[in-house]
């Protein structure tokens, strides 16, 4: 029994199927043969935690001295000579981007994956001999834009990049690698041919795009046919016995790489939905898509999951025309697509509007994810205004994206209408060496988009905040509020959303709720797998709420409410003190949470206990299958901790110095 989340796996279910490690992201693209103007079109729905705001940058080209570094947050490699002109957004902690484009009209979008690789990686992190940390996809991304001048260029600079310095840690803020890590694939594109680029650790497969359309999301996509991959591609997966020798030329990547464990599949089933949509969409408007239809894809909501999220943190549509008589658009619209407003942007501008650049309360720099706090509103940030625009049009007793779209989608049609005008007078300055006034050309066009783009925001704002007042109808209003977990450090908050009671996780998405069944458990909307019902007092007040999943009860009790205590420290003075399973190189801690003995297992859980039958017993409050003794030596003094579940025992010895 060397992997202790073996032995308690069950016990965080919960975790994996609403918290942090499963990833949402859709990207896809159009080739010149499909669209309607003959030019390459990249899109992409980039999802993130809720509180992940991610503002819009522009980084000039660049020579950089001899000996240059770049710090990414968490390793630092070596400088270029030259970096390319790039314009992306980046979450308001990472030094990468989530999607963006270069000088040269090359544009990607990444997706996070899991595989067998990063589940080798995460179990040895659990055994205390997990790999070095390495570069996130959000950084492979930008140091692709910065360095290729095509394609295929910058998928030669991304798998080189990778090979020399990995993949490893989250890539999500305040959390861990064991919650926030992924793998990544993405969709990189010029204005003549994309590729699909998948990646397991420091190894890769390539598949080139020459014609037609394709979509990626969460899960791998690439089979038995490529164009490029790792030099040991297949040997590696041999050599792991992640496929077999006799059958190696019909090699499958995503059968090889892919991974198998509940969470993958869990992904890949909340994946392959908006994967198979967004495919079934291109295709529908084959030989006519256009950097319209690419928005109306963006904001789709016929799969389930959709594919506008409520965690989508900003959506791109790149635009990369072949002709010297045109220049690449980034189309940028800040968090939820649906509630939002694309604004035309250019590589080729000068700068950006302070205010699409700035993050929230926390500001924006450069820092490992660990150590960063959750940004929040603030109104000097251009992301947060749609943010809170979309928790107010979702978030009252009628759902008001109906008006938000009949605003903005008027809006874009005026500045598509105004392109052309534009960038035939930009691209004349810059044929007759006037750069700089090209680049003023663009830049106010730009903010002139951007005015009209954020009075409609505050204009609407002002008009749902003054309706949605008072506007929760009784039946939901009780249920409204904080909610503070007691298996984690976290806080959930029950609001309204679409005309239903929803959970937002924080750190994950908002769930809505379906009505009560006859037990007075409301299963969510996205999964028949989770419900949550709720506890009153004899008064009949809320006073907490219960998640329900794979034989789980897991409580959390409303922010402000004192549950009576049931333990004090000094009647379990015994107990409490810090343990360790040696053979996992785990540690656990046993103390009094809030009058509840309880035991914290790093990575996993927090158990809250209730009293057994014997003195020495222990049980979870989450399900009795988890049961924790405490054995005494002959001097009454507490020496090891057994946590038993399905019949299997795992021991922990008491630490020295807490006797």
């Amino acid at each position: 029994m060397n992997n202790f989340n073996l032995v308690l796996g069950a016990s965080i279910a919960f975790t994996l199927t609403i918290g942090h490690s499963i990833q949402a992201c859709d990207t896809w693209v159009a080739l010149p043969d499909v669209t309607a103007s003959g030019v390459t079109i990249l899109a992409k729905n980039s999802d993130r935690p809720t509180f992940d705001c991610q503002p819009l940058l522009m980084h000039p080209r660049q020579q950089w001295e001899k000996g240059a570094t770049i710090n990414t947050g968490r390793v630092t490699i070596p400088q270029v000579d030259e970096t390319y002109a790039t314009i992306g957004s980046s979450p308001y902690w990472c030094w990468g981007y989530e999607e963006g484009m270069n000088e040269h009209g090359v544009a990607i979008g990444n997706e996070g994956i899991a595989t067998k690789a990063l589940a080798q990686d995460l179990e040895a992190l659990a055994n205390g001999e997990g790999p070095d940390l390495g570069l996130t996809g959000m950084d492979l991304l930008r140091l692709g834009l910065e360095r290729g001048q095509t394609a295929r260029g910058a998928l030669d600079v991304i798998t080189a990049l990778l090979e020399e310095h990995g993949q490893f840690g989250s890539g999500l803020p305040a959390m861990e690698a064991a919650d926030g890590a992924y793998h990544n694939s993405y969709i990189i594109a010029d204005p003549n041919e994309a590729w699909v680029l998948e990646t397991a650790g420091r190894r890769w497969v390539a598949k080139r795009l020459r014609d037609g359309s394709t979509s990626i999301s969460n899960t791998p996509s690439i089979g038995a046919q490529w164009d490029l991959a790792s030099s040991d591609l297949v040997s590696h997966a041999q050599s792991m016995g992640w496929w077999p020798k006799r059958t190696v030329d019909k090699f499958d990547f995503t059968l090889a790489y892919g991974d198998t464990g509940p969470r993958a599949i869990q992904q890949r089933a909340m994946s392959l939905p908006r994967a198979v949509c967004s495919s079934g969409l291109l295709q529908d408007r084959a030989g006519a898509i256009d950097p319209r239809w690419m928005m109306r894809i963006a904001r789709d909501e016929s799969s389930s999951p959709p594919i506008n999220l409520d965690r989508t943190a900003s959506s791109c549509v790149a635009v990369l025309p072949k002709s010297d008589d045109d220049l690449p658009v980034f189309w940028w619209a800040p968090s939820v697509p649906g509630d939002s407003c694309y604004v035309p942007f250019f590589v080729h501008g000068g700068e950006l509007p302070e205010i699409v650049s700035a993050a929230g309360t926390q500001g924006r720099a450069v820092r490992p994810p660990i150590g960063v706090a959750p940004d929040s509103f603030a109104d000097e940030s251009y992301w947060w205004i749609f943010r809170d625009l979309h928790d107010l049009a979702s978030g009252g007793a009628v759902n008001r994206t109906p008006e938000v779209r009949a605003t903005f989608d008027a809006l874009e049609r005026e500045f598509e209408q105004g392109l052309p005008v534009i960038i035939e007078k930009a691209v004349a300055l810059r044929n007759s060496g006037r750069f700089n006034e090209a680049s003023q050309t663009l830049d106010a066009y730009t903010e002139a988009c951007l005015e009209r783009t954020i009075a409609k925001a505050y204009e609407l704002r002002s008009t749902m905040t003054e309706e949605n007042e008072g506007a929760v109808p009784s039946q939901f209003a009780p249920y409204l509020g904080v909610y503070n977990t007691t298996h984690k450090r976290e806080s959930h908050t029950v609001k309204m959303q679409g005309g239903r009671l929803a959970i937002d996780t924080s750190n994950q998405r908002v769930f809505e709720l379906l009505d009560p069944d006859e037990s007075g458990r409301r299963q969510f909307a996205i999964t028949d797998q989770v419900s949550v019902s709720f506890m009153h007092d004899e008064a009949g007040d809320v006073i907490g709420m219960v998640y329900h999943q794979g034989g789980m009860n897991l409580e959390c009790w409303r922010d402000g409410y004192e549950f009576p205590a049931e333990v004090t420290a000094q009647g379990v003075q015994a107990l409490l003190g810090d343990y360790r399973f040696a053979q996992a190189n785990l540690d656990a801690k046993v103390f009094v949470d809030r009058g509840r003995l309880a035991v914290d297992v790093p990575g996993q859980m927090i158990f809250v206990l209730r009293q057994g039958e014997a003195e020495s017993e222990w049980v979870s409050r989450a399900t009795d299958q988890i049961r924790m003794t405490f054995q005494m030596d002959a001097e009454g003094v507490v020496s090891t901790m057994t946590i038993m579940q399905a019949a299997q025992p795992v021991v922990f010895e008491r630490l020295a110095g807490d006797n």
